[in-house]
């Protein structure tokens, strides 16, 4: 590795953590800010909004990871265009490519670290973040008294439960499939119920249960036992079906592979809806690799006016990728592209703009 090469490579590391710590701190002051008034109204100890913050913080940084890179990546190039480095290197044969290599090498550990940080850590974070929230900073305990559709969640005891509706004044679940799974997420029964409700014991009493046994090879029998009233294993409260229903960033990949089971029998809508998400847990990495590939060489100017016109200019076109890939999510969900292509439509071809002016810099 060349001398401007190990520059370059220890002035982006130097900048990523800079940025990725400046970041995350404003986030937090920002939020702090938005309820203030409920801190001081409602006497919130400091330990909760300290533990609200540590489970939160694997969800920002993950979020924060492609802008951290951005905009290091940004000023590290752009310092070296202001000073004419980059022209020199260029004019003497050398290929852009090679002074760009360390920042997508590291940028790519990143997307790497960012993948098992948002597969392994932040659907247990985020469950823990969004409880602390509603109950010991909003103090949203409310019950709403509407009718929730298509519910699922990763309930407790290590199993899937779907129900086509929960309706909250009455404390009932309607047509229910729960998916029980063993500690290697093998489905070992499956139980239908038509129709669950809360009792004041705190269990689940159902009506019209079938309950289906599964062999090593995941196939159900075909006579399942079946009762006309019966209790169902279920430890969730009506409270957590309120509060933790489905969302993506709750679940790991597999487990968000495994929900696609149960939501075969569920509308076609939510089934395209849940593919895309599916597809987009592999994509959303990659996020930072295509700000970088996008954002470089736009910034890369020389002169110091230039330099930082084209450091705006770089920074505003990898912004660009946001509204974009949020389009072509929008209509992977519509069912207007496959959702395959809806998850990697816009990182195919930011990929390929970056990589065009890279060569045309060269």
């Amino acid at each position: 590795m060349k001398i401007l090469e190990k520059y370059v490579f220890k002035s982006f590391i130097s900048s990523f953590f800079f940025c990725i710590t400046l970041l995350m701190v404003l986030g937090i002051i920002g939020d702090v800010l938005g309820f203030l008034d409920d801190i001081v109204k409602n006497n919130i100890p400091l330990t909760s909004i300290l533990a609200f913050y540590f489970y939160l913080a694997p969800f920002a940084f993950v979020n924060m990871v492609p802008f951290a890179c951005l905009l290091a990546a940004v000023y590290v190039f752009n310092s070296l265009s202001k000073n004419h480095e980059i022209t020199a290197f260029v004019t003497s044969g050398l290929s852009l490519w090679k002074l760009v290599k360390p920042v997508l090498f590291v940028t790519f550990i990143l997307c790497l670290a960012t993948f098992i940080v948002n597969d392994r850590f932040v659907p247990s974070t985020m469950k823990k973040s969004s409880r602390i929230r509603q109950q010991e900073l909003e103090h949203s305990d409310n019950k709403s008294n509407s009718t929730l559709k298509e519910i699922t969640i990763y309930g407790k005891g290590n199993q899937i439960i779907y129900a086509k509706s929960f309706v909250a004044s009455s404390n009932t679940l309607n047509n229910i499939i729960i998916h029980r799974q063993d500690k290697d997420h093998r489905i070992f029964e499956k139980i239908n119920v038509r129709v669950a409700e809360w009792q004041k014991d705190g269990s689940w009493m159902g009506q019209d249960v079938m309950l289906f046994k599964a062999d090593s090879e995941g196939n159900f029998s075909r006579d399942p036992e079946v009762y006309r009233q019966k209790k169902i294993n279920i430890i969730e409260t009506p409270q957590e079906f309120i509060n933790n229903q489905w969302d993506p960033k709750f679940m790991s990949y597999k487990q968000l592979k495994e929900y696609l089971r149960v939501f075969r029998v569920g509308s076609p809508p939510t089934l395209k809806r849940l593919l895309v998400d599916l597809n987009y847990k592999i994509a959303l990495p990659f996020t930072a690799i295509i700000t970088v590939l996008v954002g470089v060489p736009f910034c890369i100017e020389t002169g110091r006016a230039s330099a930082l016109i084209g450091m705006a200019r770089g920074i505003t076109i990898a912004i660009l990728y946001l509204p974009v890939m949020a389009i072509s999510l929008a209509l992977g969900k519509g069912g207007i592209i496959p959702p395959f292509v809806a998850a990697w439509l816009s990182i195919v071809l930011f990929a390929g703009i970056g990589a065009y002016n890279i060569n045309k810099k060269s």
